[in-house]
């Protein structure tokens, strides 16, 4: 997508910074067809999250940042643009200085979503200069908006950076909600633009029926059957 503005292309991209493969143990694409399937929604940039793993996945048609959805002892977070993986357990203190301490950004998950795990929403901790930390306000499996308002008043109250994505297990779900922000060529950029704020949170909710794949996936797993 392009905008014209006093003569000069400004250049803007969707991004869909929290997904799972089938390394994830209730995700059903092979990390290849969950970047075929990003290219063919014409999303500028992705990020694989898988459950306590870090799944490494290169693309020469779409950005692709490293990233992991981490249990701690109190909820989920996720490390954008670390380098090493982060093991589940930890406390989400210790898990937040250890994606810092990889040069990545602390990203709290559908928080206030009362039908999933909890997020680890650190309200006791120090988000000072050095703690490089962002809300998802909008995740597309929320079951209704009122997640996403809480988690949007959340955010302004503590100034953090807002995101929007699809919390995608199957390929129906990439992309429908998402993270907007002018193009970036590298994940420095991605994560520089998110720390400044210079992105919106957009995109609908996904049906309620995707959430029934979860637990079909965990099945598939169990039995050592690859989905798609």
């Amino acid at each position: 997508m392009a905008l014209f503005k006093l003569g000069h292309i400004i250049s803007y991209v969707r991004a869909d910074l929290h997904t799972h493969s089938w390394y994830s143990p209730d995700g059903w694409m092979s990390p290849e067809h969950l970047l075929r399937v990003a290219k063919k929604q014409r999303l500028g940039a992705i990020a694989v999250t898988d459950h306590n793993r870090l799944t490494v996945v290169q693309s020469d048609d779409i950005l692709v940042i490293p990233g992991e959805e981490i249990r701690t002892t109190h909820g989920e977070l996720i490390g954008l643009g670390i380098t090493e993986e982060i093991p589940a357990g930890l406390s989400p203190e210790e898990t937040t200085d250890r994606i810092l301490e990889q040069g990545g950004i602390v990203v709290i998950p559908h928080p206030f979503d009362e039908f999933r795990r909890k997020s680890a929403l650190l309200l006791n901790y120090d988000y000072g200069p050095r703690k490089r930390t962002a809300v998802e306000v909008l995740n597309a499996r929320y079951l209704s908006w009122k997640p996403y308002e809480r988690a949007l008043a959340y955010a302004i109250a503590h100034n953090l950076p807002t995101l929007g994505s699809s919390d995608a297990h199957t390929p129906w779900e990439i992309g429908r909600a998402y993270t907007f922000m002018h193009y970036c060529d590298d994940v420095d950029c991605v994560l520089g633009r998110i720390l400044k704020k210079e992105v919106v949170p957009k995109g609908r909710l996904s049906p309620p029926w995707v959430h029934g794949f979860s637990p079909l996936g965990r099945v598939a797993h169990s039995l050592r059957l690859m989905p798609l």
